[in-house]
């Protein structure tokens, strides 16, 4: 023992070395066999004595443990073994700097912290979580596991019910100790206050994107004859403080989404409306009057906003849209074309196109609130699957393979979630209100995206989609499997695991910069050495026709449960002689699009 250093250890004193120590921490961490452990622990009290040190502490304990662990090809148990965390120099250069993979206009106290434990909690789910074949994956490139810093800690995305708010106050929760209450809002200064506060302290619990449904049917019966002057500014200083939410909570977040409609839709039209002092009284039937003001004054308050700010740092705002909308529009806001084409900052979506919303509507109709949202989302590389496989029947075994890793990856989160809210670690979505879990976990979907598909098709086939019929005949071949697979994944694990539009520009950006590695020749000839194209989408200098696109990415568009969106260029419409609002009336008619956005 004489030949053995000091200890210092993290309590701050200095301890005499024990073997027995390191063979109890072993056992522990690795679970190990005794007789492995005990050897381990030989070779490690030998390599301190052989290297004559003087000192050790804990860390470089651990650090001796894990190279011998490595050398004995103990790799599984060096993973449970090791420390997490990050070099000095990484952590000084954030001090600095900010993390080196996002560009950065501010930096503060709280970033950085978030930074820091972004890092550690991501390796603790590669070291701890995922399987060894499931981590290679998400690293070489074969998968991208959105945000996988936050896959232990907390959900994707949600849309909330405002009623949450507006029938109990806010916070809406009961078992609050030593915080003040708001009953529920008396007029709709407080409704849009209180709804506001809930976005920001929501974000704690939330990685993803945040947004409110039928927003402004909701809000309708607070308006009490407001003048129309008066109710747009109670809505822009609503959007202006939305703007300022990331200063509250101290890190960048998504930009909150604001559902609404021109009119109260049938499906809500029976429902008992909420009203000040969260009293009901009526249906919302009775307040369409008040819904179209506070349509109109949403929209007009939208376009006053982006006159002072950058489109990414205020809400995104979706106007859903039926059948009827076109000539609603027309009787409530005669310059609403005009003022769309010049701004382009709505999302139009046909609201019966998106099934996985419309398959919520009925526990918006029937409860008392109706939250849902995406728990997690993985992203598929079907250009490297291609690459790999270099025939159609091959890749669709190579897909089908990584859908099953996804699939027990997606079933590993919403186990940790549940764990999470079991143990009341996610304090709000813990909680229960009026006899209902706040956060449902049935009402939450697991969900696949897709990369590439385009250049997957022109690599298989020799085809763009938008080339051949073979081609999107293979695309559309492709999109049912999936879909085919989803269900019957679906149905095993007895959860929503669907096609989802990919909304994650870092995964499109790491899969082309991986691929171009160890795929040189293949980028250059499907995709000129530029990104991936995202989902279902054709490239943007793709040579056709308007209304043909439409046409097929309107097909596309029944596969994608949920977000399938079609950019439409307003050159392309002026070429083709097409107004919009004789665009959007073909769209909510006739064709399959599930939702678009303009851009000039």
């Amino acid at each position: 023992m004489d030949l053995l250093p000091k200890v210092f250890r993290t309590e701050g004193n200095i301890a005499k070395f024990d073997p027995s120590k390191i063979f109890e921490s072993i056992l522990k961490e690795t679970r190990m066999r005794e007789t492995d452990a005990k050897e381990i622990t030989e070779l490690v009290v030998r390599r301190i004595i052989s290297s004559g040190i003087k000192f050790l502490s804990g860390p470089h304990i651990r650090e001796i443990v894990c190279s011998i662990l490595s050398e004995q090809h103990f790799e599984s148990e060096r993973k449970l073994y090791t420390r997490i965390g990050m070099p000095l120099m990484d952590y000084e250069a954030i001090l600095e700097k900010g993390p080196k993979d996002k560009p950065i206009k501010q930096i503060n106290p709280e970033k950085i912290h978030h930074w820091a434990a972004n890092q550690i909690a991501e390796e603790y789910a590669h070291l701890r979580i995922l399987e060894n074949g499931e981590s290679k994956a998400h690293l070489a490139g074969d998968i991208h596991i959105n945000e996988l810093n936050y896959f232990v800690l907390r959900p994707f995305s949600q849309i909330w019910d405002p009623r949450i708010i507006l029938n109990y106050g806010f916070p809406p929760l009961k078992n609050l100790s030593g915080y003040y209450l708001n009953k529920p809002a008396k007029d709709l200064t407080s409704a849009l206050i209180q709804l506001n506060k809930w976005m920001g302290i929501i974000q704690n619990e939330f990685y993803g994107n945040q947004g409110f449904y039928f927003f402004n049917n909701f809000l309708a019966p607070y308006l009490q004859d407001l003048p129309e002057e008066i109710t747009f500014r109670k809505i822009q200083n609503t959007l202006y403080d939305n703007n300022q939410l990331p200063l509250t909570v101290g890190r960048e977040i998504q930009p909150i989404s604001i559902y609404s409609s021109s009119s109260i839709f049938k499906e809500i039209s029976e429902i008992p409306a909420i009203g000040p002092n969260g009293k009901s009284k009526n249906a919302y039937k009775n307040y369409q009057k008040e819904s179209k003001l506070l349509f109109k004054t949403l929209i007009v308050a939208f376009k006053d906003a982006y006159k002072h700010f950058h489109p990414h740092s205020l809400p995104k705002h979706y106007i859903l849209m039926d059948n009827k909308f076109v000539d609603v529009i027309e009787e409530i806001y005669p310059h609403f074309w005009e003022e769309i084409g010049l701004l382009c900052s709505s999302y139009f979506m046909n609201f019966y196109r998106d099934s996985y919303k419309c398959k919520n509507m009925q526990g918006i109709i029937k409860e008392k609130f109706h939250n849902f949202g995406i728990l997690q989302n993985i992203s598929l590389n079907l250009p490297r699957y291609a690459f790999i496989s270099k025939n159609e029947d091959t890749f669709l075994e190579l897909l089908h393979s990584n859908l099953n890793l996804c699939s027990n990856i997606l079933i590993k989160k919403y186990n940790i979630i549940k764990e999470r809210i079991d143990s009341n670690n996610l304090p709000f979505c813990s909680n229960i209100i009026d006899g209902t879990q706040l956060f449902k976990l049935e009402n939450q979907g697991l969900s696949v995206s897709i990369i590439g598909l385009n250049e997957a098709v022109k690599f298989l086939t020799n085809y763009h989609i938008h080339e051949h019929s073979e081609a999107a005949k293979f695309s559309n071949r492709v999109l049912d499997e999936i879909n085919r697979l989803c269900s019957e994944l679906s149905e095993k694990y007895n959860k929503v695991i669907l096609l989802s539009e990919n909304l994650s520009k870092t995964a499109i950006n790491r899969f082309t910069k991986l691929d171009l590695k160890q795929f040189p020749n293949q980028v250059k000839t499907t995709s000129n050495n530029q990104n991936y194209t995202n989902s279902v989408h054709f490239r943007q200098s793709a040579e056709i026709d308007l209304l043909e696109r439409i046409k097929i990415q309107g097909d596309f568009h029944k596969y994608i449960q949920n977000g399938a969106i079609v950019y439409i260029s307003l050159n392309d419409l002026k070429k083709n002689e097409i107004n919009i609002k004789d665009f959007i009336r073909k769209i909510t008619k006739d064709l399959r699009i599930s939702s678009l956005k303009f851009y000039s």
